[in-house]
């Protein structure tokens, strides 16, 4: 029975995976007012990472120091990831109103590329800020050197963090079992692979001390002038040793002579001179490293968030065009069925298709009407498309019609139409007997290139649209 006894290999890690379920009960409830995330972040990671290497001395009390200790920073290092979450999912929900097959790749590729930017930064970044103290920005510069170093083992952590999510909200009924076990593993694992970064930072570090004691001990025989300490590009902590080796450069240093007494003018013209007289001093060679270090990054940052505004600005401006957007569940239009729903109702409503257009599903949803809704995957996905607004109207073959015709979004037919101009047949009713569908005619089942050996209804969401625009599309659809 020795695996019983406290100091057991067994014990130790039933005491481990405890230290870290409370160590993320801790994180959840510090999480709540939301601001507070970041700061709860870095104590998890602080406390987390010696828990896993064994040098904890209890949690709660630790936890609650590192929260108090990382606040600050952590805050402002949150805020900013917040606001670049925020527009990631404005960007997400413009491609789901606007429709997968309807976006452009560019766009796609572009919001697909900043959400795992954005996404590794966010799991590297707090771990460095519970070990180090740097400066904001270089933080963010740690985050993306660590996420390119490590990057295969974030991406697989962070699938299995989406994997969690899906996981826990697909089987709701075990919710706490499975947040416990995946947010345990999840640190754990992220622990595992900071810790082994840490050491070869911490390692180098040292070697570094080391070439300065000798490098000090050399000068003090040379009675040499030691430059003041550096701060390390990589943990951001004040580095002697880089400062001795920049020491040993100083005769090949590019820059030196330039004094900053010589330079006039007002910030902008000294600015532009400085670097004039800097890049004059440098042959081809060092001026291409020197702007790949100090230009190139800052231009590249400008130029995707400069790209992603006008990415954004061209979505808002073509779905600004759009006047209906529509959907087919069970049906697939003619090449001609597709030009009638769009451009013609476009021309009928007396606008230029240049600057006004209507859209019609690129893909066709086909969806098997006898299995359970709860059951199938797409159907919760329409419903997700209807409620954001994806969809104005939805054509719908009649065995699809008792499984998508009595949700609540669809509208009032009799608010949109006179409908004593149908016959009472030709309407769909809802659970209410409300009518939400009208049924087509054959003259527009052939316009739009339907199989006539099938009935077809069109139905109405609601929307910001203009309820003109749709009741002018029963008008075009219906006309003589």
């Amino acid at each position: 029975m020795n695996f019983l006894k406290p100091d057991s290999p067994l014990m130790r890690l039933i005491a481990k995976i405890a230290d870290l379920i409370v160590l993320n009960l801790l994180t959840v409830i510090c999480s709540i007012p939301l601001i507070t995330i970041g700061a709860a972040q870095a104590a998890n990671y602080s406390v987390a990472i010696k828990v896993v290497k064994d040098e904890d001395n209890g949690v709660i009390v630790p936890y609650f120091k590192a929260f108090k200790r990382n606040f600050v920073q952590a805050t402002i290092v949150w805020l900013a990831l917040a606001a670049a979450i925020f527009l990631i999912v404005i960007d997400w929900r413009w491609i789901i109103m606007s429709g997968w097959g309807s976006t452009p790749f560019i766009y796609k590729l572009g919001v697909i590329v900043m959400s795992a930017f954005v996404l590794l930064i966010t799991m590297s970044i707090f771990p460095l800020i519970s070990r180090y103290e740097m400066r904001t920005m270089e933080y963010f510069k740690a985050a993306l050197m660590v996420a390119v170093i490590k990057f295969i083992p974030l991406v697989l952590l962070a699938a299995f963090a989406i994997g969690s999510v899906i996981a826990c909200i697909w089987y709701a009924r075990w919710f706490p079992a499975l947040y416990v076990f995946c947010t345990t593993t999840f640190t754990y694992f992220m622990c595992l692979v900071f810790i082994k970064e840490f050491n070869r930072l911490e390692k180098n570090r040292e070697q570094m001390e080391e070439e300065a004691k000798a490098a000090a001990a050399e000068a003090e025989a040379q009675k040499e002038e030691i430059p003041e300490a550096a701060i390390d590009p990589v943990t951001g902590e004040v580095s002697y040793a880089r400062a001795v080796m920049d020491s040993r450069k100083e005769t090949e240093n590019p820059f030196a002579g330039i004094k900053e007494e010589e330079i006039t003018g007002n910030k902008l013209t000294k600015f532009f001179k400085r670097e004039k007289l800097k890049l004059g001093k440098l042959n081809g060679k060092q001026k291409a490293t020197y702007f790949a270090q100090y230009y190139l990054p800052p231009i590249l940052l400008v130029l995707v968030f400069g790209a992603g505004v006008a990415w954004f600005a061209h979505d808002i401006y073509q779905n600004h065009k759009i006047l209906l957007t529509g959907g087919l569940i069970n049906c697939e239009v003619s090449k001609e069925g597709r030009e009638y729903m769009t451009d013609g109702y476009v021309k009928f409503m007396g606008y230029d298709t240049s600057k006004r257009t209507a859209r019609l599903a690129d893909t066709e949803l086909s969806f098997e009407s006898d299995i359970e809704y709860e059951e199938k995957y797409l159907d919760v996905a329409l419903r997700a498309q209807m409620a954001t607004g994806t969809y104005t109207y939805l054509i719908i073959r009649d065995d699809a019609v008792d499984n998508y015709g009595y949700e609540d979004y669809y509208q009032d037919l009799g608010m949109l139409t006179d409908i004593s101009k149908f016959s009472k047949d030709s309407f769909f009713y809802n659970d209410e007997d409300v009518p939400v569908g009208l049924k087509l005619n054959e003259n527009t089942v052939a316009k739009l290139g339907l199989p006539d050996d099938s009935d077809y209804y069109i139905f109405f969401a609601y929307t910001t649209n203009s309820v003109e625009n749709e009741s002018k599309m029963i008008d075009y659809l219906f006309q003589e």
